[in-house]
């Protein structure tokens, strides 16, 4: 069982309630499930298609682990506030570490 990565490039459209209402709040949410924030950033040196706002990656030590997180209570009751301040392109994903393509 390999770790697993939470990959977001959401197009903020309200970033001043997105730091607010999801941002500023979502640190606490992952704690309890051993996430850690790895890439947290505005900033991009290569690029290909749809550009997000910001570019993030949260590991997790397994996909359980990243699932509970984002089915858990705590971040259920925050995640509307980050649908509702993005875009409906952005991406959102929960990849889990394979060596299927080696």
């Amino acid at each position: 069982m390999g770790k697993a990565y939470v990959i977001a490039h959401p197009k903020v459209i309200n970033m001043d309630k997105f730091k607010t209402d999801y941002a500023s709040k979502v640190d606490s949410t992952i704690a309890a499930f051993g996430g850690k924030f790895l890439v947290r950033t505005p900033d991009k040196l290569a690029t290909e298609g749809e550009q997000g706002t910001l570019t993030v990656v949260i590991e997790f030590e397994s996909k359980e682990k990243a699932m509970g997180w984002y089915n858990s209570d705590a971040h259920q009751q925050i995640v509307g506030h980050r649908r509702s301040n993005t875009d409906e392109k952005s991406t959102f994903v929960i990849a889990e570490e394979s060596s299927t393509m080696k």
